[in-house]
C-alpha cells in the first residue's frame, strides 16, 4: 500500500474515533484495506450500505481528492442520528449520493460495494453489481457475508485480519489488548489480478491465525 494512502486511513480513523457515535465505526485496518482495494483495482464507483457517521465515506472521498480520482459515491442511511452528523463529519458531503434504502437507487451499478451497517436489502443486491464487483463486509458481519455468498455461490471470499493491536486512540470498547478488527473481501467473479490478491490474503490470514494461537500459548 502507498504510504500516503495508509497515512490517510490511519489519520481519518483517529479523527473519527473522537466523534460522537464512533463505537461502531470501521476499524483502522478496515479503512486501510478499503483504500488499498480502491488503489489496487482502480475502483470508479462505490456503494456503501450503512454510512453511519461517515468514517468510510470521508476516507474514500479524501482518497479521491488526494489521488485526483473521480470515484462515484452512493450510500444508504436512515438512522436519524447518523443523518444528523454526516454533513458535519464528511468533508465532501455534497459528493455523496445519499438514499434511505437501496431500493431507491435506480439504474446504477458499482464495482465496489461496502457493507458497513444493518441494511437488510441484500436480497436485491444483484441489480447493482457488475461482472467483477468486489464486496467488502466490515468486521465480522457473518449474516451479511453468508447472504452474499449464497447469492453469489461462485464468488471467492477471504477474511482479512492483522496482528496489530488496537491503538490507544481506538473508539470506545476496543481495548489496546485486542487485535484490530478486519473484514471480509468477496470477489463476485475474480479476474486474474483479484485471484492473486485472494490467494495472497488467504495465505496471510492463515499465517496470522497461527501466530495468534502461538501467542496465546506462550
Amino acid at each position: 500500500m502507498k504510504a500516503k494512502n495508509k497515512k490517510l486511513a490511519q489519520e481519518n480513523y483517529k479523527q473519527f474515533s473522537a466523534f460522537d457515535g464512533s463505537d461502531y465505526i470501521a476499524s483502522e485496518f478496515a479503512l486501510e484495506t478499503i483504500v488499498d482495494i480502491l488503489d489496487r483495482f482502480n475502483i470508479t464507483s462505490v456503494l456503501e450500505l450503512g454510512l453511519g457517521i461517515g468514517s468510510v465515506s470521508d476516507t474514500i472521498l479524501k482518497y479521491n481528492e488526494t489521488n485526483r480520482k473521480e470515484i462515484l459515491y452512493y450510500g444508504t442511511e436512515n438512522n436519524e442520528f447518523c443523518l444528523g452528523v454526516l454533513k458535519k463529519n464528511v468533508k465532501d458531503y455534497d459528493k455523496i449520493n445519499l438514499f434511505s434504502e437501496l431500493k431507491e437507487i435506480n439504474n446504477q451499478k458499482f464495482d465496489l460495494i461496502i457493507v458497513d451497517g444493518q441494511d437488510m436489502s441484500l436480497n436485491s443486491i444483484e441489480t447493482y453489481v457488475m461482472s467483477n464487483t468486489i464486496f467488502f463486509v466490515e468486521g465480522d458481519r457473518s449474516d451479511q457475508t453468508k447472504a452474499l455468498k449464497k447469492i453469489f455461490p461462485k464468488s471467492k471470499h477471504v477474511n482479512v485480519i492483522t496482528l496489530r493491536k488496537n491503538p490507544t486512540y481506538a473508539h470506545g470498547g476496543n481495548s489496546s489488548n485486542n487485535y484490530i478488527g478486519g473484514g471480509q473481501v468477496i470477489f463476485k467473479k475474480p479476474t486474474s489480478k483479484m485471484n492473486y490478491y485472494f490467494l495472497k490474503e488467504k495465505i496471510r490470514t492463515f499465517v496470522i491465525r497461527k501466530l495468534r494461537s502461538y501467542k496465546k500459548v506462550v
